[in-house]
């Protein structure tokens, strides 16, 4: 017997669908994900919803954090720039909340579930406007600090 929550199973349950239709659509996610072949697509579609899912079943916030700086990274090192990617991970949890309400249409474990993935949504968008912010955050004292060594006429190198 499984020791996962039930909503967590049923998202299990509704993955598949999930990455079928986030596949379909991945040119209106995102124009690069179009542009790869499927299975390297569903691959990155595939981490994602893997982690959305682990977010769920565990709640660990920390982790999930973690996986976004990976995430926002890897996709910066494709030329994707943070609103981007922030859009992207947006449009897979609507859709994810989308198809949990489709197929749980009429039931409390439908309704719990469509919820849950909205707040989990919600969730990764503040996660990464805090990543986004931290990494403004840090670039912004880099930059005071080279600012200052070179009033100070110290090397900035």
């Amino acid at each position: 017997m499984s020791t996962a929550p039930p909503l967590a199973r049923a998202y299990d349950t509704l993955r598949p669908r999930i990455l079928q239709r986030l596949l379909e659509m991945r040119t209106s996610l995102d124009p690069s994900l179009g542009r790869l072949d499927e299975v390297t697509a569903q691959g990155q579609i595939g981490a994602v919803l893997d982690h959305l899912g682990n977010f769920i079943a565990t709640g660990d916030l920390g982790l999930h954090r973690a996986f976004l700086h990976t995430f926002l990274a890897m996709r910066a090192a494709e030329a994707q720039g943070p609103a981007a990617v922030l859009a992207m991970l947006v449009a897979i949890g609507d859709t994810a909340a989308q198809i949990a309400q489709e197929a749980g249409a009429g039931t409390a474990e439908g309704a719990e579930l469509t919820l849950l993935l909205t707040r989990v949504t919600a969730t990764t968008a503040r996660a990464v406007n805090d990543l986004i912010a931290e990494e403004l955050e840090h670039r912004f004292a880099q930059w005071a600090e080279l600012a200052a060594r070179e009033r100070q006429g110290l090397p900035t190198s």
